[in-house]
C-alpha cells in the first residue's frame, strides 16, 4: 500500500515544530541531538527509498543518509560562496529537506518495518546461549576499553596516546575484536552483529578523542577556529577554495540542532565512519557474494583498512570517507546494474570535492569513468575515448593542480622535472624486515610496515579467485589504483613543496596511498570472503587460526593507526597542553592591548588560534608563526638555534614591513615580541639559558614546562 501523505506531513510538521522551538527558546543540546538523530534516520530513509529502491531496509537507508549529508554539504557550499552560511540558512535548509525527502520516496510500495524485516530476515534458527554470552562479554570488554582510555586522559604534552594508557587496554580491546570476529564468523544474527561492529569501530577510532580532552593534532584546532568564526559572521575572508564542505556540515548541525562546534569538530568523522562504513561494507559484500552470511563474516576485516585519517575530524578524513563510501556504493551498479545508478553518485563525488580536493578529484575522476565505461555503454567509440582520456589525464591531474596553484600564488610552476630521472617505485614500495628483539612490537611492525604489500597481495588474490564477470566489472577500481599510484610517484618526485617545512613536504603525496588502497577494497572483500567460505567447511583448528590471525592483525592495526613513540618510531608530535593555553593567555594579558607577535612552535600556535581566533594579522602574516613553512616560522627556528636580539629585530621588521606593504592592513607597528620554549623541544635547556641573557624579561609556567621570553624595542 502506498504511503498516505497525511502521516509524512504530520511527522514533518512535528519535527519542524520541535526544531524551531528548540532553536528559538530551549537551545537544548540533548533535545537537539535527539532531533538530529531523527532527522538523519527518518529523512535519510525516505531519500534512500527513492535513490536506492532495489536495496532492502538498511541497505537503502545508509545510502539515503549519505545522500542527505552530501546534499547539505553541496547546497550549503554553494550558498556560502554566493552569500554566506548563517543560522537562518541552516534552518531554511532543514525546513525544506523533509518535504523533498518525502517527495523522493513517494513511489515506494513498502513501509519501514516491512523493508527492515526483509533486510534482516533469514532462515529461522535457534540462537545458541553461547552467542548471547559472547555478546555480553563483548559489551563488557568494550566498556572496559573505554574506561581505561578515559581514565588515562591527560592535559599534559605527550607524544602518543599509548604513552598514557595502561597496556591492559590492548588486552581488553583485543578480547573485544576476538569476540566480535568470532560471532561475525557465524554470519547470522545480523540485527545484533551489525550494531556491535559499529560500536567496536567507534571505540577503535576514538582513542585520541578520549585520551586528549583538549584536542589532538594541529589541523583540528585551525578548522575549529574557522568554524567558530563562520558561525559568528557567516563567512571568513578570504573565502577558502576548499574545506568549506566540512564547515557547512558542522555549522548545519550547530545552528540547526544546537550541537556544540567543539563536539562536532571532535567526533563528526569518527561517528560517521563508525556508522556508515560497516553498513556500506556489508551492502557491497552482499552484492559480491551470493550469501549474506559470507558478507557479514567479512566485516571483521574492516579493521584492517587504513583508518588513520578517520580518528580526527579534518576535511581530508571526511573527504576520504566520502570517497570510500562512493567506491562501496558503486558495487551494486557495477556487479548487478542495480540502483543507485551513476548519476546519483555524482552528488557525493562533488560533495567530496567541496571538502578536500586531494580526495575529491579522485572521486570526480571515478564517477567520470563509471559514466563513460565502455562496458556499460555498448563499447561505443565516444565512451571509449572519454574513458581512456579521463584515465590518462587523471594520472597527472593532482600534480597539475599543484602546478596551477603554484602559478596563481607565486608565478612559478613548482616543478622539478630533473627529479624524474631518479624515479624508482621500489624506493616507495619495498618490503620491510627488522628486529628489535621484542616479539610483540616486531610482529606489529612486520605487518604495519608491509601493509601496502599485504593489501595489494590480498586484493590480487580476490581478483584472481572471483568469477570472471565480477572482476571484469570491477576493472575500474584497478584503473583508479594505477592512476593514483602514478599521481603519488609524480607528487613525491617532480612537484616542489619547498614552501613547506622539511618534514611536511611528503605529506601531500602520502595522502594518496590510503586512497589508492581504498580503490582495492572490493577485491580485498572478495579475498576475505572467499577464504572464509573455504574455511567454514574446514577443520575447526583452521577456523580458530583464521579468527586469531584476523584479531591479531586488527589489534596491530589499532596500535598503528595512532601516532607512536617506540623502538621503531620516534614521535615528534605533541598534543596541546593546559600549560600551552595558560602561556597564550598570560602573553595576551601581559601585552595589555599593545600589538605584539609571538615565536612559538606549531602546537602552541594552533592553541592560540583556537583560544584567540584570527585576532591579529600583519598583512598576510598571522601574529603566531603559522603556517610552518612561512617567513615568521623561519625566525622561530633561528631563535631556537641561537636566541639573540638581532633575530628578534628581524622578526619585528618583517611583520611591520609586511603590514605597511598591504593597503588593507590596519595593525599598528609592534615593538613587542614573545618567544615561547617548550621543555620537550630539542636542546630546550640550552635555548632557555641563552634566551635569559638577551630577553627583557621572562617567566616560567608549570615548573618549567613552558618558558616565555619577552623582548621590547
Amino acid at each position: 500500500m502506498r504511503h498516505s501523505s497525511f502521516y509524512p506531513s504530520i511527522i514533518s510538521a512535528g519535527f519542524l515544530g520541535f526544531l524551531l522551538v528548540n532553536t528559538a527558546l530551549w537551545q537544548s543540546v540533548a533535545i537537539g541531538s535527539i532531533l538530529a538523530i531523527l532527522f538523519l534516520c527518518l529523512f535519510g530513509y525516505w531519500i534512500g527509498q527513492g535513490v536506492a529502491s532495489s536495496e532492502k531496509g538498511i541497505g537503502s537507508w545508509w545510502i539515503g543518509l549519505w545522500m542527505l549529508l552530501s546534499s547539505i554539504t553541496l547546497i550549503g557550499s554553494i550558498v556560502y560562496y554566493l552569500f554566506a552560511f548563517t543560522k537562518e540558512i541552516s534552518l531554511l535548509l532543514a525546513c525544506f529537506i523533509p518535504p523533498i525527502a518525502w517527495w523522493i520516496s513517494r513511489h515506494t510500495h513498502k513501509g519501514w518495518f516491512e523493508r527492515a524485516h526483509e533486510y534482516f530476515s533469514g532462515a529461522k534458527h535457534h540462537v545458541p546461549r553461547s552467542f548471547w554470552i559472547a555478546v555480553c562479554f563483548l559489551i563488557c570488554v568494550l566498556i572496559a576499553t573505554v574506561t581505561l582510555l578515559t581514565s588515562a586522559s591527560t592535559t599534559e604534552s605527550v607524544r602518543s596516546a599509548w604513552q598514557t594508557v595502561s597496556p591492559s587496554v590492548f588486552i581488553a580491546f583485543g578480547s573485544a575484536l576476538l569476540l566480535l570476529i568470532t560471532i561475525l564468523f557465524r554470519g547470522r544474527e545480523r540485527a545484533i552483529t551489525l550494531p556491535l561492529t559499529i560500536t567496536t569501530l567507534f571505540v577503535f577510532l576514538s582513542v585520541v578523542s578520549l585520551v586528549f580532552p583538549i584536542g589532538f593534532g594541529f589541523d583540528p584546532f585551525i578548522h575549529k577556529a574557522t568554524e567558530q568564526h563562520i558561525a559568528e559572521f557567516g563567512t571568513i575572508t578570504p573565502k577558502p577554495f576548499y574545506y568549506i564542505g566540512q564547515y557547512v556540515l558542522v555549522l548545519f548541525f550547530h545552528h540547526g540542532f544546537a550541537i556544540p562546534i567543539t563536539f562536532l569538530n571532535t567526533y563528526l568523522v569518527p561517528i560517521l565512519t563508525a556508522f556508515l562504513l560497516p553498513l556500506a561494507w556489508f551492502t557491497a559484500a552482499a552484492h559480491l557474494f551470493h550469501k549474506k552470511s559470507t558478507a557479514a563474516a567479512t566485516l571483521g576485516a574492516i579493521f584492517l583498512l587504513p583508518l588513520s585519517s578517520f580518528i580526527l575530524t579534518t576535511p581530508q578524513g571526511l573527504a576520504n570517507l566520502w570517497t570510500l563510501l562512493l567506491i562501496l556504493a558503486s558495487i551494486p551498479y557495477l556487479v548487478r546494474n542495480e540502483k543507485p545508478r551513476v548519476w546519483p553518485l555524482v552528488l557525493p563525488a562533488i560533495a567530496a570535492l567541496t571538502i578536500h580536493p586531494i580526495a575529491g578529484l579522485p572521486a570526480i575522476l571515478f564517477v567520470t569513468l563509471l559514466a563513460s565505461d565502455p562496458k556499460q555503454n555498448g563499447n561505443r567509440s565516444l565512451a571509449k575515448f572519454i574513458f581512456w582520456a579521463t584515465a590518462t589525464i587523471g594520472s597527472i591531474l593532482l600534480p597539475l593542480s599543484f602546478v596551477a596553484q603554484s602559478l596563481l600564488s607565486s608565478g612559478t610552476t613548482g616543478l622539478n622535472l630533473n627529479n624524474l630521472t631518479n624515479l624508482n617505485p621500489l624506493n616507495h614500495f619495498s618490503l620491510f624486515f627488522a628486529n628489535r628483539f621484542s616479539p610483540l612490537i616486531d610482529f606489529i611492525y612486520l605487518y604495519g610496515q608491509n601493509t601496502v604489500f599485504f593489501f595489494v597481495v590480498m586484493s590480487l588474490l580476490g581478483w584472481w579467485t572471483s568469477r570472471k564477470p565480477i572482476h571484469g566489472a570491477l576493472r575500474i577500481f584497478l584503473i583508479m589504483t594505477v592512476m593514483l599510484t602514478v599521481n603519488f610517484l609524480l607528487l613525491s618526485t617532480a612537484v616542489d613543496f619547498s614552501f613547506l617545512i622539511d618534514y611536511e613536504r611528503q605529506n601531500f603525496a602520502t595522502r594518496l596511498i590510503p586512497l589508492a588502497l581504498f580503490f582495492l577494497t572490493p577485491f580485498f572483500i572478495l579475498a576475505i570472503g572467499s577464504w572464509i567460505e573455504r574455511v567454514k567447511s574446514s577443520p575447526i583448528s583452521l577456523r580458530i587460526t583464521t579468527i586469531l590471525i584476523l584479531a591479531s592483525l586488527g589489534i596491530s592495526s589499532w596500535y598503528l593507526t595512532y601516532p607512536r613513540h617506540d623502538a621503531y618510531v620516534a614521535g615528534h608530535g605533541y598534543n596541546v597542553s593546559t600549560t600551552d593555553i595558560q602561556a597564550i593567555h598570560a602573553i595576551h594579558t601581559d601585552a595589555a592591548n599593545a600589538p605584539y607577535i609571538v615565536l612559538a612552535n606549531q602546537t602552541v600556535s594552533a592553541a592560540a588560534i583556537s583560544e584567540l581566533g584570527f585576532m591579529h594579522y600583519y598583512g598576510d602574516l598571522f601574529f603566531y608563526p603559522i603556517p610552518t613553512g612561512g617567513d615568521l616560522y623561519e625566525k622561530f627556528l633561528q631563535m631556537n638555534k641561537t636566541p639573540n636580539t638581532q633575530t628578534v629585530q628581524d622578526a619585528l621588521d618583517l611583520m611591520n614591513t609586511r603590514c605597511m606593504s598591504t593597503t588593507t592592513c590596519t595593525q599598528p607597528n609592534t615593538t613587542i615580541l614573545y618567544f615561547v620554549v617548550n621543555n620537550y623541544w630539542w636542546e630546550a635547556p640550552r635555548i632557555v639559558e641563552t634566551a635569559k641573557q638577551s630577553a627583557t624579561t621572562w617567566w616560567a609556567l608549570d615548573k618549567g614546562a613552558v618558558h616565555v621570553f619577552k623582548y621590547v624595542y
